[in-house]
């Protein structure tokens, strides 16, 4: 390696490096990065400096633990592509740790334009071994699914179904425009 020898501009700012001995020194790398240290001009230095924090957060943060059991050895046992030329396709596939999916799709004339009508469902295991199905439609009317892991609505309370039900059988009839007194412009202003 030949000595450093800094711009004629720089000279009077940075001072010639020290030779390293090979004494001082792990191993060639840390020689050379070491060497880059002393010589560079303050821009390396910064540059350098970011490297080495990035590297060292990079290393330091939180690694997600080892995938373990099935996850980790599983493998697709099964798989099907068609793709029609005419817009139809069929995507299935299973895996050994039984990852199931299931989808196909077709154009579907709706108005002026043809989308594609994708329907599926799919099904695996959770990781507290619930079995877990979920079906699902994305057309025209947006993405739909249904699944066993998502929650249901309560049912409706019997006093508000009640209301319900009564208003329906009694729908409010035309009154012609006219308010009944004590709403709006009939309501009396007493002082």
């Amino acid at each position: 390696m030949t000595p450093f020898t800094a711009p004629r501009w720089h000279r009077r700012v940075y001072k010639e490096p020290k030779r390293l001995s090979s004494s001082s020194s792990r191993c060639p790398c840390d020689r050379e990065i070491m060497y880059t240290i002393k010589v560079g001009p303050s821009g390396e230095k910064r540059v350098l400096v970011a490297v080495v924090l990035c590297t060292t957060g990079t290393l330091s943060a939180p690694q997600r633990g080892p995938v373990g059991g099935s996850e980790k050895d599983a493998v697709i046992t099964s798989q099907q592509l068609e793709v029609g030329f005419d817009g139809n396709y069929v995507n299935n596939f299973e895996t050994s740790n039984g990852i199931s999916h299931q989808e196909r799709g077709e154009p579907k004339q709706v108005e002026q334009e043809t989308p594609v009508v994708s329907q599926g469902s799919d099904q695996y295991v959770a990781p507290d071994g619930q079995q877990v199905h979920i079906n699902w439609i994305a057309d025209e009317n947006g993405f739909q699914v249904q699944g066993s892991h998502i929650p249901t609505a309560p049912p409706i309370p019997p006093e508000i179904q009640r209301a319900l039900e009564w208003n329906a059988a009694h729908p409010e009839e035309d009154d012609g425009g006219q308010r009944p007194p004590g709403r709006g412009e009939n309501r009396r202003i007493v002082k």
